[in-house]
């Protein structure tokens, strides 16, 4: 996942043929999630930051 300044994300997911698919969205301080499908079967919904150590970020997802 990349986080932007501005409240932009991407989640690189895998997509056909194994090639990274981008699912984009919005993050807020608050740890809420967004993402939105643009595309049919695109996966859609919220999710909340549950933890962040150093090297782990974990989320759980809503669809």
């Amino acid at each position: 996942m990349e986080f932007g300044p501005d409240g932009a994300f991407v989640e690189w997911a895998i997509g056909r043929g194994d090639a990274p698919e981008p699912r984009r969205g919005r993050w807020q301080p608050s740890g809420v999630i967004t993402r939105a499908g643009a595309m049919p079967g695109t996966a859609s919904g919220w999710g909340r930051v549950v933890s962040v150590t150093p090297d782990r970020l974990e989320l759980t997802w809503q669809e």
